[in-house]
């Protein structure tokens, strides 16, 4: 089974497809390089989108919008979660919706882990081979989509 884990922001998508044996088989970003946040949307749903054509999966997990403080932050991560949602229900690729603190739970063991946290986790199953914090994000959405899908499926 091969499995996506999708990390969402403003700035960026990055997705970490993972194989039947946990291993690390793409590390992807799509992200723009444009000021506004309108700006940057369209090229980033538009980069998920040729993405997830082109990217062989069975299943996906992808994190929840977060709530952040400054309500255009929250409004524009919740804007790339949905469209991403939306191309993964479009493309036929089953997926699974996770808030960051119970995916943090079941794959670091804490629901409260921060970023070191995570990327220790992360260094320590697939080595240092994440150039960016949200890729190592991304793999741990990914081994929590497996995770639960066993847990269905068991």
């Amino acid at each position: 089974m091969r499995t996506l884990g999708i990390d969402t922001s403003s700035k960026a998508i990055h997705m970490v497809l993972l194989g039947e044996d946990d291993e690390v088989l793409q590390q992807i970003k799509c992200g723009s390089k444009k000021k506004l946040a309108e700006d940057r949307f369209y090229e980033i749903v538009d980069e998920f989108y040729r993405q997830l054509s082109i990217i062989s999966t069975d299943t996906a997990g992808i994190e929840s919008a977060i709530y952040i403080q400054n309500a255009k932050a929250t409004i524009a991560i919740a804007s790339v979660a949905a469209t991403c949602k939306y191309a993964l229900y479009g493309s036929g690729i089953p997926f699974s919706a996770v808030d960051n603190n119970t995916w943090k739970k079941k794959v670091i063991g804490k629901g409260n882990a921060k970023k070191p946290d995570i990327m220790e986790f992360a260094e320590k199953k697939w080595g240092k081979i994440f150039p960016e914090q949200d890729f190592a994000d991304a793999a741990c959405i990914a081994l929590w989509a497996k995770e639960i899908e066993l847990d269905d499926n068991a």
